[in-house]
This record gives structure tokens, C-alpha cells and sequence, in this order.
């Protein structure tokens, strides 16, 4: 096979193939699934770029995290504001961490073999598919955290990868503020290995700068509630436990042929595990990162295992692609061999699920005359319109009110709701928000709901004509 008359060896004829099968599993019913609530809010954010040209919400409160992400997904709007494009850019960069597995990979195997594999299980493992099908930046953090300990890595031969890496290292930090713990990895690495000491400057600003938010998102309360929340965490493994058999053993041959490397990708993977398991609070997507290490090492055991008793390893590794997949298991399955409708969902990601609703029922939202009240707006406003009152909640379940600023609904930046409106009124209750309600506010959401009657009810929404 040839590409502008270059002759491509097996390895990349095999690397093409694993990304063209990786995109179509991504990328079919991508737009299916409504957005999950975070979602929502990084739909609106990237609306408002389009409108302004920087994320600043209608409350007039500039939605400040995740830029680079931010500003790469509502460059995908331009080709239209749905689902589909609003996801789009995460399926890249699923894509690019595939590719990224794939050398890191090739570094531990004398042919291509541990690279092939590593892409091979990257490209179908069912978290990988699901995360980079998200509108939501969980997989730029993951693909920017190992890029950069790779660049890292590679810029002790090769000096120049030290810009690669420095970059791929702020554009992790501006995703997700708990790449902070590279930066004490990076400062090491550079004193170390790298003649041009000053770059330790570098990463040592943001280490200053941000030490105190970074400490801001970690809970207070000791390591019992550390121990809960891994114990929760844990209960997640259940059908993936028989990676960790091969994911140990792949970690001790890794770490006797590239000790560096190994140690580079393994000891800031835990640290920051460990540091999720003291965060505020709990939610799946914060240990995603995980899955690449885990993925990585079991595959690279499975290459050096090929490298070493040769085809005989074929059928082992066809075993574990095929049989956990969701050719057999409809449920609990974990890769993904053909396209699924629905992704991944866990009570730590909820939806407000406004795609649900009928047509006829959207659009008398939409053009109705009656006051639209709701609790979460992002939701209602990416597939309705804005709301004219929002009801005040807390998204942690801390306190009573974490959506108002000055006055206003941070995301639409409708009017917080301080009395019972006069005239008809469509009250819009989603399920995520009267869980988090106080009695207090129970008791007001009761008194909104006296004379009305059910218009509609889905799972996730209940709509009261008032």
C-alpha cells in the first residue's frame, strides 16, 4: 500500500486500520444521547465564544476553565450547534491519545508489536470510547497528561521534545487543574536531565501560582472518607479486573526494560489517583486518566509476550479482544466491537434528558407565552430556549444556592426566582435538581406546584402547567 508514492510497512497499514475502526465506533449515533449536564454547560460556553468571542456567560460571569478545549469545540460549531459537533473534537482527540499509545507502546517491544497492540485495545476499551465521545474535556486532559511525561521523556535524547512537553503540560493544567502534580515531576526531570536548567522556571510558576486552588478541591476530612471514596471507586472494576492481571506483571517487565519511562507514567498516574481519592467529591470521570496506564501496561505485557513466544500469543490476545465485548455481552461488556446507541452512564454524570420530550411539546416550550420556570438551564436552553426564571439549588448538594450569581442564573442569566409568579407558568422539575433541594426548598417548590396540573412527565423532567 502506498500514500504520495511512500510504500507503508504492516505496522502503519495496521495503525490505519485501528483508527479508522476507532473513529466509526465513535462516530456513529454519536449525536443519540442527550447531554449529560456537564456537557450542557460546555455547549453553552462554546455558544457564547461563537456570539463574543469569549466565554462569557449571559450572567456576565466568564466561564474560565477548560479554554483551549473551549475554544476547539466552537470552532466545531461553525459546521452546525447539535450534538454531533459539539462532540466531535473529543472523538480527535481519542484519536490522537490511540496514536499516542502506540508509541509510547513501541518503546518497550524490539518490533511494533506492543504499539499495535496498545492502540488496538486503546481504540475499543469501552471507557476510551465512551469518554471520547463526550462534549466534555476528560479526554484532552487524559491524552495531555501522558503526552506530556512522553515529550518529557523523549527530550532526554531529543532536547527539543522539552517544548512539546512544556505544552502539552499547560494545556493539561488548563483542563483540569489536577495536572498540577506534574509540575514537581517536570521541575526533577529538568534539573536533571536537561542542560538548559532555567526551564524549570517554567513549571515551577504554575506549582506557586495554583498550589492553593489545587489544595481548595481536596476534602478536609481525613483518610477514612479517602478510604470510602476508594472503596466506591473500586466497585467500578468489577468487569475489568482481569486487566489488572495482566496490568501488574505488564508494569514490572515495563519497568525492567524502560525503567524511566515506566516510573515517569506510573508514579504521577498514583499520585494523582491518590489525590482524587481525598477530593471534595465523587464522580467517575475524575479517575478516567487511570484507564490509558492500565490499558497501556496490559497490552505492553501482551506484546512482549508476542515478542517472545512468537504467533502461539495470537490466540490470547484474540481471546481478550473478542470475548469480553459486546458481541457476547449486551451488558457489563468491555470493548466495543460494534456501535453502540447509548453511552456510558453513572449516577455521578446525570442527565436532564430534553431530546425525550415530542416535538409538539418542544415547541410550545418554545413559543409559548406562559413563564418558563426550570432549575438546571444549560440543559433546557441547549435544546429549548432560555428560561425566564431559574429556582435556586446546589449542583454539589452543599448549601442551598450554587447557580446564582449576582441576582441572575449564572448559565442563561435568567432571573432567580424570589416569588410566586402572577400570571400561567410551565414549572419544569428535573430529577438531578430536586434531589439536591433542602427542605426549605422542597416546601417553595411545593407551593409553585398548588393548582397545577402534570403536563408531562419523561424520567428525567416533569413539566407542571400552572
Amino acid at each position: 500500500m502506498e500514500i504520495f508514492g511512500k510504500k507503508l510497512s504492516n505496522e502503519a497499514i495496521a495503525l490505519i486500520a485501528i483508527l479508522f475502526f476507532a473513529f466509526v465506533i465513535r462516530v456513529v449515533y454519536l449525536g443519540n444521547s442527550a447531554l449529560w449536564i456537564d456537557e450542557a454547560i460546555s455547549g453553552i460556553a462554546s455558544q457564547e465564544i461563537l456570539e463574543k468571542g469569549v466565554p462569557v456567560l449571559d450572567s456576565g460571569l466568564l466561564y474560565g476553565r477548560a479554554l483551549f478545549f473551549h475554544y476547539l469545540q466552537a470552532g466545531s460549531l461553525l459546521f452546525g450547534v447539535n450534538d454531533f459537533t459539539l462532540r466531535i473534537i473529543s472523538v480527535l482527540f481519542g484519536l490522537l491519545t490511540i496514536i499516542l499509545g502506540y508509541f509510547i507502546g513501541n518503546e518497550y517491544t524490539k518490533g511494533k508489536s506492543g504499539g499495535i497492540i496498545t492502540a488496538l485495545f486503546l481504540a475499543v476499551f469501552y471507557l476510551e470510547v465512551f469518554y471520547s465521545r463526550q462534549g466534555r474535556f476528560y479526554q484532552l486532559f487524559q491524552l495531555a497528561f501522558f503526552a506530556s511525561l512522553y515529550f518529557l521523556y523523549k527530550s532526554k535524547e531529543e532536547p527539543k521534545f522539552i517544548y512539546l512537553s512544556l505544552i502539552s503540560f499547560f494545556i493539561a493544567l488548563d483542563t483540569q487543574i489536577a495536572a498540577l502534580v506534574l509540575a514537581p515531576f517536570f521541575i526533577l526531570f529538568i534539573l536533571y536531565y536537561n542542560k538548559n536548567k532555567y526551564l524549570a522556571i517554567i513549571p515551577s510558576i504554575p506549582l506557586v501560582w495554583k498550589i492553593i486552588e489545587a489544595l481548595s478541591v481536596v476534602s478536609q476530612t481525613g483518610s477514612q472518607e479517602a478510604v470510602n471514596y476508594a472503596s466506591k471507586y473500586a466497585g467500578f472494576t468489577g468487569n475489568v479486573r482481569y486487566l489488572l492481571i495482566l496490568f501488574i506483571p505488564g508494569i514490572i517487565w515495563g519497568f525492567k526494560r524502560k525503567r524511566l519511562l515506566t516510573s515517569m507514567i506510573i508514579i504521577p498516574s498514583l499520585a494523582l489517583l491518590g489525590g482524587v481519592f481525598f477530593a471534595k467529591y465523587f464522580a467517575l470521570r475524575y479517575v478516567y486518566f487511570i484507564v490509558f496506564p492500565l490499558i497501556l501496561y496490559s497490552s505492553v505485557l501482551l506484546g512482549l509476550l508476542y515478542e517472545k513466544y512468537g504467533k502461539i500469543m495470537l490466540l490470547s490476545i484474540f481471546f481478550v479482544l473478542i470475548f469480553p465485548s459486546n458481541l457476547f455481552f449486551p451488558f457489563g461488556y468491555v470493548n466495543i466491537l460494534t456501535p453502540v446507541s447509548q453511552d456510558y452512564r453513572d449516577n455521578s454524570s446525570p442527565e436532564i434528558n430534553y431530546k425525550e420530550l415530542p416535538l409538539d411539546i418542544q415547541e410550545e416550550l418554545r413559543n409559548t407565552d406562559k413563564t418558563i420556570i426550570v432549575f438546571f438551564s444549560p440543559s433546557f436552553e441547549w435544546y429549548i430556549d432560555k428560561p425566564d426564571y431559574v429556582m435556586p439549588f446546589s449542583m454539589s448538594g452543599e448549601g442551598e444556592d450554587g447557580i446564582s450569581y449576582e441576582g441572575n442564573d449564572i448559565y442563561s442569566g435568567a432571573e432567580i426566582l424570589k416569588e410566586k409568579p402572577s400570571g400561567p407558568y410551565y414549572l419544569i422539575v428535573d430529577r438531578f435538581a430536586e434531589g439536591k433541594l433542602k427542605e426549605a426548598q422542597k416546601q417553595s417548590l411545593n407551593s409553585l406546584k398548588e393548582n397545577c396540573k402534570e403536563y408531562y412527565k419523561t424520567p428525567d423532567i416533569t413539566i407542571y402547567d400552572c
